[in-house]
Protein backbone atom coordinates (compact mmCIF):
# COMPACT_ATOMS: atom_id res chain seq x y z
CA UNK A 1 0.00 0.00 0.00
CA UNK A 2 0.99 3.33 -0.94
CA UNK A 3 2.51 6.06 1.66
CA UNK A 4 0.07 9.13 1.52
CA UNK A 5 1.97 12.10 0.12
CA UNK A 6 2.23 15.60 1.44
CA UNK A 7 3.76 18.55 0.62
CA UNK A 8 4.33 20.57 3.61
CA UNK A 9 5.14 24.43 3.07
CA UNK A 10 6.91 26.65 5.93
CA UNK A 11 10.13 28.60 5.61
CA UNK A 12 10.88 27.86 9.48
CA UNK A 13 13.00 24.68 9.61
CA UNK A 14 12.67 24.22 12.95
CA UNK A 15 8.52 23.85 11.71
CA UNK A 16 9.63 21.85 9.02
CA UNK A 17 11.66 19.30 11.04
CA UNK A 18 8.30 18.98 13.69
CA UNK A 19 5.60 18.42 10.97
CA UNK A 20 8.09 16.21 9.13
CA UNK A 21 8.23 13.80 12.07
CA UNK A 22 5.31 14.28 12.79
CA UNK A 23 3.74 12.91 9.49
CA UNK A 24 6.48 10.82 8.84
CA UNK A 25 5.14 9.14 12.53
CA UNK A 26 1.62 8.94 11.34
CA UNK A 27 2.58 6.90 7.76
CA UNK A 28 3.22 9.86 5.59
CA UNK A 29 5.65 10.89 3.13
CA UNK A 30 6.71 14.05 3.26
CA UNK A 31 8.14 16.71 0.75
CA UNK A 32 9.22 20.05 1.68
CA UNK A 33 9.52 23.39 0.84
CA UNK A 34 10.27 26.82 2.35
CA UNK A 35 7.67 29.42 -0.11
CA UNK A 36 4.98 29.10 -2.34
CA UNK A 37 7.06 29.53 -5.61
CA UNK A 38 9.17 26.85 -4.53
CA UNK A 39 5.90 24.58 -3.29
CA UNK A 40 4.34 25.23 -7.37
CA UNK A 41 7.37 24.66 -8.72
CA UNK A 42 7.32 21.22 -6.91
CA UNK A 43 3.55 20.76 -8.02
CA UNK A 44 4.72 21.30 -11.69
CA UNK A 45 6.53 18.54 -11.14
CA UNK A 46 5.02 16.02 -9.17
CA UNK A 47 1.37 15.39 -9.54
CA UNK A 48 0.99 12.89 -6.58
CA UNK A 49 0.59 14.63 -3.19
CA UNK A 50 -2.39 13.99 -1.53
CA UNK A 51 -2.90 17.19 0.29
CA UNK A 52 -0.65 20.13 0.71
CA UNK A 53 -0.18 22.03 4.63
CA UNK A 54 0.88 25.64 3.87
CA UNK A 55 2.03 28.26 6.10
CA UNK A 56 0.62 31.33 5.16
CA UNK A 57 3.26 34.01 6.20
CA UNK A 58 5.78 32.98 3.92
CA UNK A 59 8.80 34.72 2.30
CA UNK A 60 8.54 35.08 -1.76
CA UNK A 61 5.08 34.12 -2.63
CA UNK A 62 3.12 33.74 0.61
CA UNK A 63 -0.02 30.98 1.50
CA UNK A 64 -2.92 32.98 0.32
CA UNK A 65 -1.05 33.91 -3.52
CA UNK A 66 -0.30 29.99 -3.34
CA UNK A 67 -3.58 29.03 -2.54
CA UNK A 68 -5.23 31.16 -5.20
CA UNK A 69 -2.63 30.24 -8.04
CA UNK A 70 -3.29 26.23 -6.88
CA UNK A 71 -6.71 27.09 -7.42
CA UNK A 72 -6.40 28.45 -11.07
CA UNK A 73 -4.48 25.70 -12.10
CA UNK A 74 -6.19 23.11 -14.53
CA UNK A 75 -5.18 19.31 -12.53
CA UNK A 76 -4.35 21.21 -9.17
CA UNK A 77 -7.31 22.75 -8.50
CA UNK A 78 -9.31 20.10 -6.53
CA UNK A 79 -6.05 19.75 -4.23
CA UNK A 80 -6.75 19.65 -0.78
CA UNK A 81 -4.79 22.59 1.08
CA UNK A 82 -4.65 23.16 4.61
CA UNK A 83 -3.27 26.30 5.81
CA UNK A 84 -1.42 25.83 9.51
CA UNK A 85 -0.28 29.44 10.74
CA UNK A 86 -0.05 31.17 14.41
CA UNK A 87 -2.93 33.70 13.01
CA UNK A 88 -5.27 33.25 14.86
CA UNK A 89 -7.30 36.30 15.15
CA UNK A 90 -11.08 36.94 14.89
CA UNK A 91 -11.83 37.04 10.63
CA UNK A 92 -8.41 35.06 9.69
CA UNK A 93 -9.88 31.24 9.70
CA UNK A 94 -12.15 32.95 7.12
CA UNK A 95 -9.99 34.87 5.30
CA UNK A 96 -7.80 31.78 4.67
CA UNK A 97 -10.72 29.33 3.52
CA UNK A 98 -11.66 32.23 1.31
CA UNK A 99 -8.78 32.24 -0.22
CA UNK A 100 -9.21 28.70 -0.78
CA UNK A 101 -7.85 26.58 1.65
CA UNK A 102 -9.70 23.37 2.85
CA UNK A 103 -9.17 23.70 6.46
CA UNK A 104 -6.84 24.94 9.24
CA UNK A 105 -4.78 24.16 12.41
CA UNK A 106 -3.75 26.98 14.54
CA UNK A 107 0.20 27.09 15.95
CA UNK A 108 1.71 26.17 17.80
CA UNK A 109 0.25 22.76 17.13
CA UNK A 110 -0.59 20.00 19.67
CA UNK A 111 1.11 17.07 18.15
CA UNK A 112 -2.22 14.24 19.47
CA UNK A 113 -4.57 16.18 17.82
CA UNK A 114 -2.02 16.72 14.78
CA UNK A 115 -1.60 13.36 14.08
CA UNK A 116 -5.43 12.37 13.98
CA UNK A 117 -6.62 15.27 11.82
CA UNK A 118 -3.44 14.15 9.88
CA UNK A 119 -4.51 10.83 9.09
CA UNK A 120 -8.24 12.54 7.68
CA UNK A 121 -6.22 15.01 5.09
CA UNK A 122 -4.56 11.67 3.91
CA UNK A 123 -7.32 9.51 3.88
CA UNK A 124 -7.73 7.17 1.27
CA UNK A 125 -9.85 8.49 -1.73
CA UNK A 126 -13.42 7.40 -2.59
CA UNK A 127 -13.46 6.71 -6.26
CA UNK A 128 -16.89 8.06 -7.74
CA UNK A 129 -18.96 5.99 -9.99
CA UNK A 130 -17.71 8.39 -12.88
CA UNK A 131 -14.29 7.36 -11.66
CA UNK A 132 -13.16 10.95 -10.78
CA UNK A 133 -11.20 11.14 -7.40
CA UNK A 134 -13.50 12.78 -4.60
CA UNK A 135 -11.59 15.19 -1.69
CA UNK A 136 -10.67 13.70 1.30
CA UNK A 137 -13.58 13.09 4.21
CA UNK A 138 -14.39 16.15 6.30
CA UNK A 139 -13.28 18.51 4.32
CA UNK A 140 -15.17 21.56 2.62
CA UNK A 141 -16.04 21.44 -1.13
CA UNK A 142 -16.01 24.26 -3.06
CA UNK A 143 -18.78 25.38 -2.69
CA UNK A 144 -18.39 25.86 0.82
CA UNK A 145 -15.29 27.80 0.01
CA UNK A 146 -16.98 30.02 -2.29
CA UNK A 147 -19.84 30.21 1.10
CA UNK A 148 -16.68 31.40 2.81
CA UNK A 149 -14.92 33.86 0.06
CA UNK A 150 -18.82 35.86 0.39
CA UNK A 151 -18.86 35.83 4.15
CA UNK A 152 -15.12 37.39 4.13
CA UNK A 153 -16.61 39.59 1.82
CA UNK A 154 -14.38 38.58 -1.28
Amino acid sequence: MKRPCLLVIDDNATNLALLGYLLDRSGCEVCAAENGEQALKILAQRRDFDAVLCDIQLPVMDGYEFARQVRARPGLAQMPLVAITALAMAGDRGRILAAGFDGYVSKPIEPVEFIARAREWHAPRQVARDDAVAGPRNLPDASERTAAHQVAGH
